[in-house]
């Protein structure tokens, strides 16, 4: 689709680039001008060389591409981490320690305070808890309420504006960078984080370094394997391109987080914040006229001041809404009663090895 407002912010526009399905491999696609691969980098989980290619995107030197050995998605060619800086402008944050408009960063804030709930009965009360990829720490912040002594870590020092002060943080290239004590934490925490990571071997192993024996990591992605990546291919929301550099199936993390000295204790199909509106927006993408990831541009606090589409289109974008989001959700519980949730978390537990 080429749909996108004129004016759109840069962040906005990352989500309006349109992808298309590629059906053969080692065909040359000549709208990316590159060729499907069928020999890639080592996947990061299982090894292999071999990938397919199933994602174009259009106007970018990007594919993305299936590993034929463990079903890992990623983004190919491998991105510069300068490349990746410039995936993220300071507008991709939010302004203010807010990153919604009204009504819908209360309803963030709510379900943040739900998942702080849950993170604080896998350890130990007032433990350490370190949170990769804090944000604004809207977690954190609960957290740090129930008595939890709280860390936080980000690679950008515009995500974290607006933090609590009671939340330690350190800003650094990476987790390894950042060089936390070793042994030192009860639970560590990647919530969305891991599929944006260029090296997430390299950080579970880090992980497994700064917790404590038997200390819980806690990671939630994206599942390639659910119900709603399988039925919306290139107009799944969470492909999220070119921000996200992998797309796991739950057996590829699971075998990942075993790789890195972690037993997975739990995995987890549900998520109110996630999972619902990824039917909505994934099914307003298949809508022609529509700009791709339209209602959630209209909901990220950019420019609370101007929208990057025409009223007629907002109104439309939250008629949709509105109507779809009751099925979204039973859909979603379905999805996770059937363990086919469009994300997942696993929860692992250090070994001692």
């Amino acid at each position: 689709m080429t749909e996108t407002a004129t004016g759109l912010e840069s962040t906005h526009a990352l989500y309006a680039q349109p992808v298309v399905r590629i059906r053969q491999v080692g065909r040359d696609h000549s709208e990316n001008g590159i060729a499907s691969p069928t020999e890639t980098p080592p996947c990061p989980v299982c090894g292999g060389t071999q990938a397919q290619a199933i994602l174009a995107l259009p106007g970018t030197r990007f594919l993305t591409v299936q590993c034929t050995a463990c079903g890992l998605g990623s983004l190919f060619p491998r991105p510069r981490n300068e490349e990746i800086a410039a995936f993220y402008p300071p507008q991709y944050y939010g302004a203010e320690g807010q990153k919604f408009a009204g009504l819908i960063e209360a309803l963030v804030r709510l379900v943040g305070a739900r998942h702080a709930r849950f993170f604080a009965r896998q350890t130990q009360p007032g433990g350490r808890i370190l949170d990769v990829g804090c944000g604004r720490g809207v977690t954190l912040h609960a957290l740090a309420g129930a008595g939890f002594q709280c860390w936080g870590f980000e690679v950008s020092a515009a995500a974290i504006e607006g933090l609590d002060s009671r939340i330690q943080t350190r800003v650094a290239g990476s987790l390894t960078e950042a060089a936390f004590p070793h042994q030192f934490f009860d639970e560590v925490i990647l919530w969305h984080v891991l599929e944006h990571i260029p090296r997430p071997a390299e950080t579970l192993a880090e992980v497994h370094r700064i917790l404590k024996p038997g200390g819980v990591v806690i990671v939630a992605v994206p599942n390639f394997s659910s119900w709603q990546a399988r039925l919306f291919g290139p107009a799944w929301f969470h492909l999220d391109p070119p921000r996200h550099l992998y797309h796991f199936p739950l057996s590829g993390l699971r075998l990942l987080l075993q790789n890195a000295g972690f037993r997975c204790q739990s995995t987890h199909h549900f998520s109110l914040r996630q999972n619902p509106f990824g039917w909505i927006q994934s099914l307003l993408n298949l809508v022609p006229w529509l700009p791709r990831n339209g209602l959630y541009a209209v909901l990220h606090r950019v420019n609370a001041a101007r929208s990057p589409f025409a009223r007629s289109v907002r109104i439309q974008l939250w008629l949709m809404c509105l109507l779809l989001a009751p099925p979204a959700v039973l859909v979603s519980i379905a999805a996770a009663i059937c363990r086919r949730g469009a994300t997942v978390h696993v929860v692992g537990v250090r070994t001692s090895i």
